[in-house]
């Protein structure tokens, strides 16, 4: 009984989602999902929360930097499009969406609650499926909300973990490793504050697009957001010269004890792959979402346009 309800309270806020979000569209243009068809263009669907109870540690660390991807407005973060946070280790160092874990956390005991409280066991994931909601202005799926970079010092090699979209994470969750790309950085006398530091600029060219970096000397660390790093201390500010993708630091947390940074369990069961497959996978995902997930539109109107993939590494 328990089981039924959950499944039937699943699918009814799925519907009363789609409809509330329709209109929430009208108004704000920024509700990206396949069931609406008032906008042109939209992503796939995210994937559903996931149970992140299980976890292995990896390494630990003493700070932790937060990063604002395509802020309109630096101080608020319904503006971004994510919250990301960069956790240095050692040996380890790992990037991942705030906003996504959030989310799969609150889920995540959400559940175990309830389990604790009806003497249940359900499975958030296996019997339970809760609707990914976002906290920022993006909508929808996108690897720069759903992938996870793990670089491991000791070895120069990085790992991305990349998450499927609804429908597709079953089958295509894939990880693939490389050694820990090198940026070929020109470092320049200009300087800019970001996040109260003192920061002076680099550009370089990166598989294919063109990039300016804001580096701190004040914290002495190679390493930076998504996959940069290289430079003679941290990297609080970088984009690409089309503004695609804009990662800006907006805090650094400091913590007195050491926190574990941590491997979750059911990503070492992604299918293992190369850069470039994976790479095909999330340009299929993106472009030809409904084919592959069999979604079709009910017989009043089309679906809008799945936006074209349009990643920041282009070979």
């Amino acid at each position: 009984m328990e089981q039924k309800l959950y499944i039937i309270l699943f699918f009814a806020f799925s519907i009363t989602m789609s409809h509330a979000q329709t209109d929430s569209a009208k108004k704000n243009k920024n509700i990206d999902t396949p069931y609406d068809c008032d906008l042109e263009y939209i992503n796939p669907m995210p994937p559903t929360c996931r149970d992140i109870s299980k976890t292995t540690a990896i390494d630990s660390g003493f700070f932790r930097i937060l990063y604002a991807l395509n802020a309109v407005d630096i101080k608020n973060p319904e503006t971004y499009d994510d919250l990301q946070r960069l956790e240095i280790g050692a040996q380890h160092s790992k990037y991942y969406s705030l906003f996504v874990f959030s989310k799969d956390s609150a889920a995540t005991y959400g559940v175990m609650e309830d389990n604790a409280k009806n003497n249940t066991n359900m499975v958030l994931g296996g019997n339970v499926f809760q609707v990914m909601e976002f906290d920022g202005k993006y909508q929808g799926w996108s690897e720069y909300l759903f992938s996870e970079y793990f670089k491991d010092l000791s070895t120069n090699k990085l790992t991305e973990y990349a998450r499927m979209p609804d429908g597709l994470d079953y089958y295509n969750n894939s990880q693939y490793t490389e050694s820990i790309p090198l940026q070929d950085w020109e470092i320049s006398d200009d300087t800019l504050t970001v996040a109260g530091y003192l920061c002076q600029k680099a550009t370089c060219k990166f598989r294919g697009r063109d990039y300016t970096a804001w580096f701190s000397s004040d914290i002495p660390v190679n390493n930076g957001p998504w996959k940069f790093g290289g430079l003679p201390g941290l990297i609080l500010k970088v984009y690409d010269k089309d503004k695609r993708c804009t990662f800006e630091c907006v805090g650094i947390e400091n913590h007195k004890q050491k926190y574990p940074i941590t491997l979750l369990n059911s990503l070492k069961q992604y299918n293992k792959a190369d850069r470039m497959k994976v790479w095909k996978f999330k340009k299929s995902a993106q472009e030809n979402y409904y084919r592959l997930t069999d979604i079709k539109p009910d017989n009043a109107r089309p679906f809008p346009k799945l936006y074209p993939y349009n990643p920041l590494e282009l070979e």
